[in-house]
C-alpha cells in the first residue's frame, strides 16, 4: 500500500487506522504526486490512497496519468481518494471499483473501505475484473466537478522508457493533438501524452493559453504575429516560426487579443 499526502499529520491518521488491519502493510509515503508516480515505478502496490489536493501534481493529476497507463493496459491499483469535499456530494460519486474518503478520516468509514478493498483484491486473485482506466476518468471528472474552483497544474507528467519526466506548463509553447496523444511542443521538443485535446485544454489557464484550432492550442506570451486569412480564420506566427492556421469556431479569444 501506498499512502500520498502532503500533510504529515493526514499520513499518520492513516498509519494509526491500518494498525488495526494487519493484512495491509504501507510501502511507501509520499508527499506529492511526482513522488508517487516516482514510487510507482520501482514499487508494485495493490491500494493507492490518494490525497486529493497536493503540491505541484494533485490527486487528480496523478489519476490522470495512471488512467492513461491503464488504458495502455498497464494494471492499476485499487485507488482510494481521499478529499476534505462534502460527503453527501463524494458519495454521490462512489463508483464500484473507486473509493473516497473525506477528511477527518472516520474509523467507521475507514473500516468499511478496508473491507471493499479485502473482497476486491481477493476477487482480482482469482481472476476478477479490478478497476480499468474508464471508471478512474469518471471519478475524476466527478473530482473535477466538486472542485470549488479551477486549479491549473504547473507541470505535466509524461512517460518515457525510463520513466517519468515533467514539463512545466510556463515551457509549453504549444499543444497539438496526435492521434490518441497530444504532443507538448516546448523549444525544440515535442513530449508526447496519452490525453485528448478537450482533456489538457481543461488542465491549462486559460489566461496563459488559447485554443486556436480543434488539434492546436498556443502559449498566448508565445505569439508573435497574428494576421486575418479571410473567412473569420487567422494565421497565427509563434515566437520560433511556426505557423498556425485559426478556426472560424475558435475565432472569438484571437480577436479579444487583438482589441
Amino acid at each position: 500500500m501506498l499512502v500520498a499526502d502532503d500533510e504529515p499529520l493526514a499520513r499518520l491518521r492513516l498509519r494509526t487506522l491500518l494498525d488495526h488491519h494487519p493484512a495491509f502493510e504501507i510501502v511507501a509515503e509520499c508527499a506529492d504526486g511526482g513522488e508517487v508516480l516516482d514510487a510507482l515505478q520501482v514499487q508494485h502496490v495493490d491500494v493507492l490512497f490518494l490525497d486529493v489536493r497536493m503540491p505541484e501534481l494533485d490527486g487528480v493529476a496523478v489519476g490522470e496519468a495512471l488512467a492513461a497507463d491503464a488504458e495502455a493496459g498497464a494494471s492499476l491499483p485499487s485507488i482510494v481518494f481521499v478529499t476534505a469535499f462534502d460527503s453527501h456530494a463524494v458519495r454521490a460519486f462512489d463508483l464500484g471499483a473507486i473509493d473516497f474518503l473525506v477528511k477527518p478520516v472516520d474509523i467507521d468509514r475507514f473500516d468499511r473501505t478496508i473491507a471493499r478493498l479485502e473482497g476486491r483484491l481477493s476477487t482480482a486473485g482469482k481472476g476478477g475484473e479490478p478497476a480499468d482506466g474508464g471508471e478512474l476518468r469518471a471519478a475524476l471528472e466527478a473530482l473535477a466537478e466538486l472542485r470549488p474552483r479551477p486549479r491549473f497544474p504547473a507541470r505535466f507528467p509524461v512517460r518515457d522508457a525510463r520513466g517519468v519526466y515533467f514539463v512545466a506548463a510556463g515551457d509549453i509553447e504549444r499543444v497539438e493533438a496526435e492521434g490518441n496523444y497530444v504532443a507538448l511542443c516546448t523549444p525544440g521538443r515535442r513530449h508526447l501524452v496519452r490525453e485528448s485535446m478537450r482533456g489538457i485544454e481543461a488542465r491549462l489557464d486559460p489566461d496563459r493559453f488559447v485554443r486556436v484550432h480543434r488539434s492546436a492550442i498556443v502559449a498566448i506570451d508565445r505569439i508573435r504575429r497574428i494576421e486575418p486569412w479571410g473567412h473569420g480564420e487567422y494565421v497565427i506566427t509563434m515566437a520560433d516560426g511556426t505557423k498556425l492556421t485559426s478556426s472560424r469556431t475558435n475565432s472569438e479569444r484571437l480577436q479579444e487579443l487583438m482589441r
